[in-house]
């Protein structure tokens, strides 16, 4: 059964708010990609000088320098009070003038790249005290009943009076050289608009950081935000026009928009139009409201796409934790959803609306020629193929482009079968497409039906520039697309040729793949094609190529995903399993899943049971990769066991022992020991010597040599043996890579001289590896060593107090390790976050970024590590709770991340 399935996750609305809206017309723009403006003094006004120091209080909490940020919360919290009480407007106006006016002086007083006196923030804390009792005052004349303002307000007016004598007095003692000047004289001779553009140069360098606390503890409920070569599969286009389905497509997007409804079924018989249907409703205004663009997906085919079986996928868990794990609605559309509980139901459109759709299309087709028979003929030949909208398109396209008339269409479907007059829809639709495929046009060029078959094998469609690749057998693959695109029988979305989606429609692929015209010769051939796309990408973190691989393997990686779950176990094709391990091995490099490294073990040990040629080799790749993916997704005793297999085989090959590959293994064996700490020290200090040997057995192969170097250095930092121990094979590593051009090696050996350093105390020397070990790591492609190189230039400028800087890193760092899906990094980098947000008191952030640190703790494998660090966390979380505020006193009571301490 066919359906397309609506399904909005959660139903806890955002609670994102826009921390900057200022609004004051003809103005320049403060920053680059602000909403903020700048007022002339003509056209300045009480409402947007408050909407200005607000902008002023964002940008001062993240100087950061606390005091002047609460000093001027507290002063547009007057300015608030002023605005909400009517009585003796003129007063308060005056007094609203006179404290905005204040705001900007301390403002513009306090140095922003410079070390504030302690003198200069004793007089700051003494105007907030006076603003806090002035605050008191206007709130007590609010609260009183209307007759009781009216009553006294001679008295409420002399209290206003007192509260600007005590303005003009504070000014006096604020600023020494003012005095004897009065505030109304001070207001007159400021210049406002020379103040705000000092304003503006001072705080210009923090302006664009405003949004960045927001966005970053944001972009860790962003669903699937996979970094870098991970890409999304768009939604197919949607069409021009459908008639006849208004009132259903408002009634499903009301449903979904509101919080009360968790999912909409859409059912009913194939080609009848409901992913259409679904398609207007995502494309609805109600939607767009409801649904920002980044958190709706379209699933093409279920079984295809996410291939939840049995045999292919170990739980569901996986997929329900990255759906659970945020509060954010998200809306999922599952096309050709099949639910084997539901009853095949539904209903075509009605005679109006069909004939409107089939006119259209008709014309269209026609180059503008109308429909000459409209009338009963036409309401006959509807009839006859159910009113169903995709017969409707195929017919009509048919039509149009011969220019035949409803009373032929209809005599040549009464010849080719009567079964969809009696309403058979399923027949219907079957003799529909297969009168489409019969056509002359389809008919004349063989090539169509050949690229028909070979796109029907792609549940998530290709691009045009991979077209050739595909259909590599065909004379030309253009000339069989455009006949396709001319019969209807695929849609191309927009953009040009080279990056535009091509899509089979759902119900003509499961045609093709039920009525036999997809022939074994077909099917290899894209196999192979397959194949050998996998592997003229292959490449590792230290070529050159890497990262160009990554992204070509990322455009069709739901086609290449579901072709190679197609291997048959017992008779794979040759270069299948080096493809499985290939294509598991990259997505081990950008987002870990063990769908298909455990698909590619299977088809290898059924090779090795049957005395496959090469079987004992590829056995063991597939221990290792499958080891490999464990170890990225942290999940350390499953990886042990199968990187303890392969290293043992790749000792014991039927050819002779594979050393460098047996050295690869016990690298990567020491490091699964290492982060689980479930071995002694002289079990890893013998992995290790044994590592580094094999590596380096051959003393002409200067690459696995570093290797060998390099990983014997990383155990020697983790046994915290003295620098001088560490540094001496690390820097004979990283001048033997550089030598070489590894660019990812080279970030590893600059990664471990950076916590070689900061474990020293030489911080500012850390943060300097640690960047050119980013820079490197960007280079590389190599998205591993970019996260763990991005979380430690954190730390250092944690350690240096360098907290506007910080934002600017976490921000690249969140999304990178929320696609690559690893608990641990994702918990350490918001728990960074979490950190940051108390130092620059954003209570919010920091009490976001804590609850999201431990949700992700919570998803480690039990370790001593992940106990330290859930207690650390929940403590600071505690500690945060009932606060309305952070200062210092409570920023010195937080506990700081691990290592930090």
């Amino acid at each position: 059964m066919a359906g397309c399935f609506l399904w909005p996750h959660r139903r806890v609305a955002s609670e994102t708010k826009n921390r900057i809206q200022v609004h004051v017309v003809d103005a320049s723009p403060l920053s680059d990609g602000e909403n903020l403006r700048m007022p002339t003094t003509a056209m300045y006004s009480i409402s947007g000088g408050k909407a200005l120091a607000e902008a002023i209080e964002g940008v001062a909490d993240l100087v950061p320098l606390p005091f002047l940020s609460t000093f001027v919360r507290m002063a547009i919290k007057v300015l608030e009070a002023c605005e909400e009480t009517t009585a003796i407007e003129e007063n308060l106006k005056d007094l609203q003038s006179r404290v905005y006016n204040l705001m900007l002086v301390v403002v513009d007083t306090v140095p922003i790249n410079k070390k504030t006196s302690l003198e200069l923030q004793d007089k700051i804390s003494k105007l907030q005290t006076i603003l806090d009792n002035i605050l008191a005052d206007v709130r007590k004349i609010k609260e009183q009943k209307k007759w009781l303002l009216f009553f006294f307000r001679a008295l409420n007016k002399e209290r206003v009076d007192r509260c600007v004598d005590r303005l003009d007095g504070a000014l006096q003692q604020f600023n020494a050289r003012l005095s004897p000047v009065t505030f109304s004289q001070v207001a007159s001779q400021l210049r406002v608009e020379d103040l705000l553009d000092k304003i503006e140069a001072d705080y210009s360098a923090f302006a664009s950081q405003l949004t960045r606390i927001e966005d970053a503890v944001n972009r860790t409920t962003r669903p699937h935000n996979a970094p870098l070569a991970h890409t999304r599969q768009d939604m197919p286009p949607l069409a021009r026009k459908l008639y006849g389905r208004e009132s259903l497509i408002n009634e499903i997007a009301t449903l979904l928009a509101s919080e009360d409804t968790s999912r909409v079924c859409i059912t009913g018989a194939g080609g009848m139009g409901k992913t259409s249907v679904a398609l207007a409703v995502v494309d609805s205004p109600a939607i767009k409201n409801a649904f920002p663009k980044e958190f709706v997906f379209w699933v093409p085919i279920l079984y295809a796409q996410l291939r939840v079986t049995a045999e292919t996928y170990d739980s569901l868990e996986t997929l329900i934790a990255e759906l659970d794990e945020t509060k954010q609605r998200r809306l999922i559309l599952l096309d050709n959803f099949e639910t084997p509980w539901l009853v095949w139901r539904g209903s075509s459109q009605d005679f109006a609306a069909a004939s409107a759709a089939f006119k259209s299309k008709y014309r269209d087709t026609a180059g503008g020629h109308e429909l000459v028979e409209d009338g009963a003929q036409l309401d006959e030949f509807l009839a006859s193929i159910g009113r169903i909208p995709l017969a409707i398109t195929l017919a009509a396209t048919s039509g149009g482009r011969l220019r035949t008339s409803p009373s032929d269409l209809l005599r040549e479907w009464r010849k080719s079968g009567t079964g969809m007059i009696s309403g058979k829809e399923t027949l219907g639709m079957n003799q529909t497409i297969r009168s489409s495929l019969d056509s002359g046009s389809v008919k004349a060029n063989p090539d169509a039906l050949k690229l028909l078959a070979i796109l029907s094998l792609f549940p998530g469609g290709t691009i045009g520039s991979n077209l050739d690749r595909w259909a590599a057998t065909l004379n030309s693959s253009r000339v069989a697309l455009e006949t396709l695109l001319e019969a209807a029988l695929i849609e191309q979305g927009e953009g040009s040729f080279g990056t535009a989606r091509i899509f089979v429609h759902p119900t003509i692929q499961s045609y093709m793949l039920h009525h036999g015209h997809l022939s074994l010769e077909i099917r290899n051939a894209v196999y192979d094609a397959c194949y050998s796309f996998i592997l003229n990408h292959k490449s590792t973190p230290d070529d050159r190529k890497f990262k160009s691989d990554l992204e070509a393997l990322a455009v069709e990686e739901i086609n290449i995903q579901g072709l190679l779950m197609e291997t048959d176990v017992r008779n794979p094709r040759p270069k299948a399993i080096d493809a499985l391990v290939a294509f598991a091995l990259y997505q081990a490099s950008t987002k870990p899943s063990t769908v298909v490294a455990s698909h590619a073990l299977k088809v290898a040990q059924s090779a090795h049971d049957t005395s496959h040629c090469e079987a004992a080799r590829q056995l063991a790749e597939a221990h290792h990769c499958l080891g490999k993916t464990y170890l990225k997704l942290e999940r350390f005793e499953e990886a042990s066991v199968h990187l303890e297999k392969a290293r043992a085989q790749f000792k014991s090959l039927p050819g002779g022992a594979d050393l460098t590959r047996s050295g690869e293994c016990s690298l990567e064996l020491l490091y699964a020991w290492m982060l689980s700490c479930t071995k002694d020290s002289n079990d890893m200090q013998s992995l290790a010597e044994e590592a580094r040997t094999n590596l380096a057995h051959d003393t002409n192969d200067k690459y696995n040599t570093a290797r060998g170097l390099h990983i014997y250095s990383s155990f020697l930092w983790w046994s915290n043996s003295p620098d001088e121990a560490v540094l001496l094979p690390l820097l004979s590593a990283k001048a033997l890579f550089e030598e070489l051009d590894c660019l990812a090696s080279s970030a590893e050996c600059l990664y471990l001289l950076a916590r070689t350093c900061a474990g020293s105390g030489a911080y500012v020397d850390a943060l300097n590896f640690a960047k050119k070990a980013v820079d490197k790591a960007e280079q590389s492609g190599g998205l591993d060593i970019l996260g763990r190189s991005l979380s430690y230039t954190v730390r250092c400028l944690i350690h240096l107090r360098c907290y506007e800087e910080v934002m600017g890193v976490i921000t690249r760092l969140l999304p990178l390790e929320q696609g690559f899906g690893a608990p641990g990094g994702m918990a350490q980098a918001l728990e960074l976050l979490g950190y940051t947000c108390v130092a620059i008191f954003d209570l919010e952030g920091a009490r976001r970024a804590y609850d999201g640190a431990l949700l992700h703790f919570s998803k480690m494998q039990p370790g001593v590590m992940s106990k330290e660090d859930v207690e650390r966390c929940s403590l600071n979380l505690t500690k945060l709770q009932g606060r309305t505020m952070i200062d210092e006193d409570c920023f010195h009571t937080i506990a700081k991340p691990d290592p930090l301490d």
